[in-house]
């Protein structure tokens, strides 16, 4: 009794007056116990000095594995559990994922019966042509990943494809990198943007501030996949979505969400449905130096423009809002604006890296009116702290009274060490070079008083964590439970490796962590078909194996992270860090095997037709049949 009360006592000496300079790292054993762990920094360091193991490896050449193209897609693939595991036969429905899979431009070859050939000959590995490479994992073109689960508790179907962008067919054509308009702000380095400009793996500056349609802004489909209306879409920031095929995952073009969108409207890369109100919103920013404009549109279960209000709302906010992300509650979208200013050159110059400075200054939360609400639109400055609200991942929010809660995860980019070096492909092929590039991500609550206009926060934990998601029939509604990635070095910056599930009332932290060549990405909430209370359900996420350099889907029941996952599924594929997703269970997105089968071998064959296939464009699916929106504009019946 009396050395574990030394422990605590020295420990938090560390925590408040710097007794210790460097805390120790959390060993595999605390990182998988169950329960109470993380409850504070105090008790973080307790377990890890307590049991004097050696600390968690991180293997980083196994990491930096995750940053290679993929060179054969997976048209559609039966999967089991491994021996040991199961697929619960009360999870059906599909989960979807996309993220940056292609790194070396042109890296799939156009169809051998295309009258046009690579003008650079085949791919190549990944590294021998450098002009091939991208110089940001995030610049790589996207490919989405779908798993359907029947409910069968026997097999899921799994498959990946490539989102046939413009860009992407471009490129695939030529065998050459054609877009190029980023390049200068990621020669700038890991440090421009107060650390956050360049980082990993969502950089603050993500594309070229060009409006509109042209070849330096390039539209890489690689950020978040989404499923609502009976429509799948893969959305970019600052772009417009693409339609995929929700069976065979082939690209049916750009969405002009039926007609919502013109031409040159850009569009953010987050929905957030509302299961109370069964909507869907999305939202839009036009960007200029002096001032900016938000739409946020909400759609109805048709992914239709409700009604009221003519289904969409504006709000015009000085500055240039350099905002990724968005919250919604009963009566509010919410933003969250860091302090940018913009160089005298901007109205010549568009690069992000060489006009826009971010400033050691507050940041503004905007409340925009959701349409019927009667609300008032509101912006109120988040008190500085030392390092700016940038690059907040949002993960939910609530109306508590008269004040609303937001959780969000929360980059510090100040903590890099001071470098100009700019790296290479894979980025992260050690702890050095990870830190170098990535920042210190960690758990924050704020709650905004609507009458007062006084903003706080807390930071709930500063375990490194990533990706964070609630129940979604808790999105706009109060929450208990996040689900997150978290590092394998607890507070120290690290990759995503393991998962948790965070309890906002006690404050701790139940999790998993595997094997240190393996790394886990974003969290992803499934209920069970008949699920008997609010946490009924599983979570799955894709585990990347840099060994093997194969991918898993895990299973975990969301109420007991720490006993590792019910189920581990191989796909048949190795698949690069994704980015965001989803999951579905509407009755729809529960297509057999065969069904599956069936849809990706037509997909294959019309894209084959080399004379079609040539004649691919932004209006044109990935099969060579036109279909930009033409349902969306007839109506459900038109492709029945």
């Amino acid at each position: 009794m009396r050395s574990r009360l030394f422990i605590i006592c020295l420990l938090a000496l560390d925590y408040s007056d710097g007794f210790v300079s460097k805390s120790p790292k959390l060993t595999r054993a605390a990182l998988r116990r169950r329960s109470g762990i993380f409850a504070s920094t105090e008790d973080v360091r307790t377990q890890a000095v307590s049991e004097g193991e050696s600390s968690f490896e991180v293997d980083f050449e196994a990491y930096a594995k995750g940053y290679k193209t993929v060179f054969a897609e997976l048209p559609a693939a039966e999967c089991e559990a491994r021996p040991g595991g199961k697929i619960p036969s009360d999870l059906k429905g599909t989960y979807y994922r996309t993220g940056p899979a292609m790194f070396s431009a042109g890296s799939i070859a156009p169809p051998k019966t295309s009258i046009i050939q690579p003008r650079d000959g085949p791919p190549i590995p990944d590294g021998q042509n450098p002009n091939r490479m991208v110089q940001h994992p995030f610049e790589g073109d996207g490919g989405i990943l779908g798993v359907t689960f029947r409910g069968d508790g026997e097999t899921a179907t799994s498959r990946f494809r490539y989102i046939r962008t413009v860009a992407f067919t471009n490129e695939r054509r030529k065998g050459q990198r054609l877009y190029r308009g980023m390049d200068s702000t990621r020669e700038l380095g890991p440090s421009i943007g107060e650390g956050l400009g360049n980082d990993l793996h969502t950089p603050l500056f993500r594309h070229h501030l060009l409006p509109g349609l042209n070849k330096l802004r390039k539209n890489t489909s690689n950020s978040r996949a989404v499923y609502w209306g009976s429509r799948l879409l893969s959305m970019w920031e600052g772009g417009q979505p693409y339609k995929v095929d929700s069976l065979a995952l082939s690209t049916e073009g750009r969405s002009l969400l039926g007609g919502v969108l013109k031409e040159a409207d850009p569009l953010g890369s987050k929905l957030v449905v509302d299961p109370i109100k069964n909507r869907a919103l999305v939202y839009g920013v036009r960007q200029d130096g002096k001032k900016s404009e938000i739409t946020v549109y909400e759609f109805n279960d048709a992914f239709r423009l409700i009604k009221e209000g003519g289904g969409k709302v504006s709000q015009e906010v000085p500055g240039l809002a350099m905002i990724s992300d968005m919250a919604a509650t009963e009566n509010y979208s919410i933003f969250v604006q860091p302090p940018v200013s913009t160089a005298m050159q901007f109205l010549f110059v568009k690069e992000p890296g060489k006009v826009l400075t971010v400033e050691r200054a507050p940041s503004t939360v905007h409340l925009v009116p959701r349409i019927g609400s009667a609300k008032s639109p509101k912006s109120f400055a988040i008190p500085f702290d030392g390092f700016v609200e940038a690059e907040l991942q949002l993960i939910n929010s609530f109306e508590d009274g008269k004040k609303i809660i937001l959780d969000a995860i929360r980059a510090d980019g100040t903590v890099k060490p001071s470098s100009s070096r700019v790296s290479q492909w894979p980025w992260a092929s050690s702890l050095d070079e990870y830190r170098q590039n990535a920042a210190k991500k960690s758990l924050w609550r704020y709650e905004i008083d609507v009458q007062t206009g006084n903003v706080s926060k807390e930071e709930l934990t500063d375990v490194q964590c990533f990706f964070g998601v609630v129940n979604p029939k808790q999105v706009t509604q109060k929450h208990r439970q996040i689900y997150m990635a978290i590092g394998g070095l607890g507070r120290d910056i690290a990759p995503p490796q393991g998962v948790a599930r965070f309890d906002t009332e006690s404050k701790t932290i139940d999790s998993w962590m595997p094997e240190g060549h393996e790394f886990c990405g974003e969290p992803m909430f499934a209920p069970k078909q008949s699920p008997q209370m609010d946490d009924d359900g599983y979570v799955l996420t894709v585990l990347f194996n840099g060994k093997t350099e194969q991918s898993e889907l895990l299973i975990f029941q969301a109420t007991d992270f720490g006993s590792g996952p019910v189920g581990r599924i191989p796909l048949g594929i190795g698949i690069p860090h994704g980015l965001h997703g989803c999951f579905t269970s509407d009755e729809d997105a529960t297509w057999s095997g065969e069904e599956i089968k069936r849809r990706a071998k037509l997909a294959d064959k019309m894209e084959s037709r080399g004379n079609l296939w040539n004649e691919v464009k932004s209006d044109f699916s990935g099969l060579g049949l036109r279909l930009d929106d033409m349902e969306e504009y007839f109506g459900d019946s038109f492709l029945s």
